[in-house]
């Protein structure tokens, strides 16, 4: 049986209105649905899903695999490793009640065949039906970009749509987060600031980890599923850089421990309600936080 390829094409429009040296760069883009679509030239990256098998059903384990090719059609050569992965792959239920961050690596060591035919799969079992994103985050030269995706899975009934919660303190199991933002009130195309503090049996958590290369990895995805933002954190005070509108800390200047704040620069494309979902690290175990915001 063929199998299934979605193809998102970057067109010269889009691509001067999302310019990789512009803040909110290359996190944002239409989402495409399920269907075959044509290669075709654009000025950017083109990326592609193709999965396997091709009816995606809820609870059987599928592979999906992740091609990249430059705007005349070929296997993009460029790609460099960024937070320590090739390709960062965020997936998240339509309910928003399933979230995973997955590697290539996570599968096995990247291969010669991948690099020389720049396709990199990996693998996930879909917990239930329904519509899910598919975010990827790659760098081609040291240029970040991101793409994203939905799939339908079938299998039962479909998932029901995100319950509002505007909650800006939760518990995640033994710990006690807050988020606050600067400017209180969110507005699409400016630059929010995104603060969180952890606390733990009612102390400040100042042991906090890096994760995969960063102080914290950050998924913003709009509940519609039009918008997909992969951010990352640093530790106020410390320097930051920008790679293609990602903000991030070099490598080499993580601190071992840092807490209990942490901050998140994050440009809203488009006014909505957005989810956002936060990975950190605290004593050799992976936090996961969500919050939602509503943009104006």
């Amino acid at each position: 049986m063929t199998a299934k390829i979605i193809t998102i094409v970057f067109v010269m429009l889009l691509i001067s209105m999302e310019s990789p040296t512009t803040t909110q760069a290359h996190h944002t883009q239409d989402m495409q649905e399920m269907k075959e679509m044509p290669m075709m030239k654009s000025d950017g990256p083109v990326a592609a899903l193709q999965c396997e098998p091709v009816d995606i059903m809820a609870g059987k384990p599928e592979t999906i695999t992740i091609f990249v090719k430059d705007s005349a059609g070929n296997p993009e050569k460029g790609l460099t490793r960024t937070h320590d992965r090739i390709m960062h792959v965020v997936i998240a239920s339509r309910d928003f009640s399933v979230f995973s961050h997955i590697h290539p690596e996570d599968f096995g060591p990247i291969t010669d065949e991948m690099k020389t035919t720049v396709q990199y799969p990996v693998r996930y079992t879909f917990p239930k039906s329904g519509r899910y994103i598919v975010g990827i985050d790659f760098a081609v030269n040291d240029q970040a970009y991101s793409k994203h995706f939905s799939i339908d899975v079938a299998g039962g009934p479909e998932m029901a749509a995100p319950e509002k919660d505007l909650s800006r303190r939760k518990m995640f199991g033994a710990y006690d987060v807050s988020l606050t933002t600067m400017p209180d009130t969110i507005s699409a195309g400016k630059e929010t600031m995104l603060t969180y503090r952890f606390m733990e049996d009612e102390r400040p958590v100042t042991d906090l980890e890096p994760y995969i290369a960063a102080i914290m990895h950050v998924a913003v995805i709009s509940t519609d599923f039009r918008q997909f933002i992969h951010e990352h954190g640093f530790v106020p005070g410390m320097p930051i850089m920008e790679m293609g509108g990602h903000h991030m800390m070099h490598e080499m200047s993580l601190p071992s421990a840092f807490g209990p704040e942490i901050k998140v620069p994050v440009t809203f494309p488009a006014a909505g309600v957005y989810k956002i979902f936060g990975e950190v690290k605290h004593k050799g175990k992976v936090i996961v936080t969500n919050f939602m915001v509503e943009v104006k």
